[in-house]
Parts: C-alpha cells; sequence; structure tokens
C-alpha cells in the first residue's frame, strides 16, 4: 500500500477525487502555474498514484486529463473504523471482552502471516526498521520511532488507523498491534501507551525478552 504524499501532492490528488481535470484546471485550483503542477503529477505519475488520458484538442493539439489511479484511491483513508467500531461492540457484546481480544489477537496473527518468511530471513538488526516500514505501508498512520539505550523502542503514533476502536476500547489496539509486532519482530515485551505523548494518538513501548506473549492485569499488552 502506497502513502499519500504530503503539501502540494496531497492538495493535486484531492482535487482529483471528484473529477478528471487538466493540470490548467489544476493550477487555477491551486493557484500555482500548470508548469508546476506538471511537475507534481510526473511525480505522481511515477508513483503509480495518477493516470494520464489524452483527447484531441483544437487545432489537433492533445489535452492531457489526469485522474485517480487505483492504487491513488486506495491510498487515500477511509472511514472502515465506524464499521469496525460496530464490529467491535457486537463481538464484546456476544463474547466478553476476553473473547473479543482473543479473536483480534488471533486476526493480527493472520494479517502477519501474509507477510511470510520475509521477516524471519533477516537479521535481527534488520528487522525493526522493516518492520516500521511494512507498518506504514499496511496502515497508513504517521509514526516516531525513538530507540532507548538499553537497546528497547518506543513507536509513537500520531494517526491512528482505529481511532474510534482506540478511544471506546484500547484494550483492542493494545492486543491486535501488540500481536503484530511480536508475530513479525520477534518474542518482545509490548506495552501499549493509550492517549501518549501529548497530542499523540498512543504509543507502544516495545522491548526484545524471551518468553511468549501474555495479557497484563492492568489492561495493557505485554509480551
Amino acid at each position: 500500500m502506497t502513502n499519500l504524499p504530503h503539501g502540494t501532492k496531497r492538495d493535486i490528488l484531492q482535487l482529483l477525487v471528484r473529477d478528471e481535470l487538466s493540470a490548467n484546471e489544476l493550477a487555477v485550483g491551486l493557484g500555482l502555474t500548470p508548469a508546476g503542477v506538471r511537475a507534481h503529477l510526473a511525480t505522481l505519475s511515477a508513483l503509480g498514484l495518477v493516470e494520464r488520458r489524452r483527447v484531441a484538442g483544437a487545432a489537433n493539439r492533445p489535452t492531457e486529463f489526469y485522474r485517480l489511479s487505483a492504487a491513488g484511491r486506495r491510498a487515500f483513508p477511509k472511514r472502515y473504523d465506524l464499521l469496525l467500531a460496530q464490529l467491535v461492540e457486537v463481538l464484546a457484546d456476544r463474547y466478553g471482552v476476553d473473547g473479543l481480544v482473543d479473536a483480534v489477537a488471533a486476526a493480527a496473527r493472520r494479517l502477519a502471516a501474509r507477510a511470510g518468511g520475509e521477516f524471519a530471513a533477516l537479521a535481527p538488526t534488520e528487522r525493526w526498521a522493516r518492520l516500521l516500514q511494512w507498518l506504514d505501508g499496511e496502515f497508513a498512520w504517521e509514526t516516531d520511532s525513538i530507540d532507548d539505550a538499553e537497546g528497547g523502542h518506543r513507536l509513537v503514533v500520531h494517526q491512528c488507523p482505529f481511532l474510534d476502536v482506540s478511544s471506546n476500547r484500547p484494550v483492542v489496539c493494545g492486543a491486535f498491534f501488540a500481536s503484530l509486532i511480536q508475530a513479525l519482530y520477534g518474542e518482545a515485551a509490548v506495552q501499549h501507551l493509550p492517549g501518549a505523548e501529548g497530542e499523540a494518538c498512543c504509543a507502544f513501548s516495545v522491548e526484545e525478552r524471551e518468553g511468549r506473549g501474555k495479557r497484563r492485569q492492568d489492561g495493557k499488552w505485554g509480551g
């Protein structure tokens, strides 16, 4: 999954969500020169986020129109979280919080299985960096990774992909991402810190250790 770019390129994509537009039309909407817009469009085309279509114009000069590609549409965040939040509440009512958490952890392990043996083949020193890339690609979130002197990691999430769920059922996010990180990164103690770091959505503390994951009595998850 491709992340959305920032700045003018994101503004261009936002305009193309609703309609197919030419570089001149985009330039008017953005207050830029057509040449400047074409430079951004060239980058977006190279990323596979927009497609170009030529139509015959005056004096046999073709006009080029741009639209979002299938990859570009998939890159835009969607409010699947609204449906997910309702599903979470239904599962909690039917199976209890413990059953809900077990189901979420199983879903995380199933998602991790899609990565195949890619992570297992990496050296431990390479695995964390690849995990960050994979999480960014899968969830299109904004995060900061902070390493401590003892070899642990702190993952600060600024744009939560499950905002409604994390607000009402933080234990669900904790269970999901702890299980996901453990499945891909290896045995580690993962602590979920909802509402941490000021304006950030939440944070995760990840420390390597031996042993299998277990649910903590305080509702947070560890390895």
